[in-house]
Formats: C-alpha cells, sequence, structure tokens
C-alpha cells in the first residue's frame, strides 16, 4: 500500500511512520507493505490556519493537491492531508493537528488532542500576526521546535509531542478506511 503525505516535515513524517507501524500491527497488515511516499503540498490556506474551518480546509486541500499530482498506478493508496493550526473559542487559545485521510472514494478528518495555548503566545499569533513556529521558537529559547517536539512538546514538558499529536490524529483518520464494514452508511 502506497501512503502519500502531503508533508516533508520530519515531526510528521516520523508521526507517519510510527501510526502506520501501529496500524499494521493492529489491521494485521505486513508494515514492510506500507511505502511512504513524501510530496510537498500547496493550499490556499495560510501558513499559520487562525480557525478550526482554516485548519481542516488545508487539511483535506492538501489530500486532494496529492491525489491531482500523483500516479498510483492502481495500487492501493491512502493519501494524507496533515495540517496543524490554532483557533480561539471561548476566551481560549486551542492548538490542534488535523488528518484529512482519503483512498479516493472515501475519506475521513482525524485529530489530536488539543493544548490551551497561553494568552502570551495568543496574543503574538491574532494581534502581532506572527507564525507559531517563530513565537514558540522565541518563548521556548530553542530553534527550529516545529521540526521535534513542537509546541505541543515545548507547553506539555514532551507529555505530547507533535510527531505524537500528529500520530493520532493519522491514527484517528485512517482507520475507517482499514475497516470499511463498520464504517457503511446503513
Amino acid at each position: 500500500m502506497i501512503i502519500l503525505t502531503g508533508s516533508t516535515n520530519k515531526a510528521k513524517l516520523d508521526a507517519v511512520k510510527q501510526a502506520f507501524s501501529k496500524l499494521g500491527k493492529a489491521f494485521f497488515i505486513n508494515p514492510p507493505a506500507f511505502r511512504i511516499i513524501a510530496i510537498p503540498t500547496k493550499t490556499t490556506v495560510p501558513d499559520m490556519p487562525l480557525t478550526l474551518a482554516e485548519i481542516k480546509d488545508g487539511a483535506r486541500q492538501r489530500a486532494e493537491y496529492i491525489l491531482s499530482h500523483f500516479e498510483t498506478n492502481g495500487q492501493r493508496h491512502i493519501a494524507l492531508g496533515m495540517e496543524g493550526g490554532v483557533y480561539r473559542e471561548e476566551n481560549q487559545t486551542f492548538l490542534q493537528n488535523w488528518v484529512f485521510a482519503t483512498d479516493g472514494d472515501r475519506s475521513y478528518f482525524g485529530a489530536s488532542a488539543l493544548i490551551t495555548l497561553p494568552p502570551s503566545i495568543s496574543y503574538e499569533l491574532f494581534e502581532k500576526k506572527r507564525e507559531l513556529a517563530e513565537v514558540i521558537d522565541a518563548y521556548s529559547g530553542q530553534i527550529d521546535v516545529r521540526s521535534n517536539k513542537g509546541a505541543f512538546g515545548i507547553l506539555s514538558r514532551n507529555l505530547i509531542t507533535r510527531r505524537a499529536a500528529f500520530e493520532s490524529a493519522v491514527i484517528s483518520a485512517v482507520v475507517p478506511l482499514l475497516e470499511p464494514d463498520a464504517y457503511r452508511s446503513v
């Protein structure tokens, strides 16, 4: 099976590898039967999505872009669009990752846990219009946090890393594709 991933980010690719290793065991699929192909994608969504709708739309657009730009030659495949972002709700700002998984016929969303951002970070994002990658680097005093533990890792003291958050979102989105009988319409 070909796994087409709409990102070349290390944390996201590691998440896909871990997720499919677990999915392979749980669904009795030989993990070496998965071939992961990373494809840079384009979307109309801002680089830093600031609404839940933008996050989900970015994930969907990435998966659809992959399907329209990659020939699978009839091999079984799953396209994954992965998008992280922040959104405000009830006077709080949340960081959450979403994945849109499709085999071309069926499509499902999956989401990670969410974490509340400190007000100082939220202010930088919404009022000063800065990107989370830049803000979390300054907040943590580290460089390129997004490619490693991510804001999730910084804020949770590595209890939830960016990779782990995306891994759970990948699993949540892909399970319905691997259990088609359970997810048929009634």
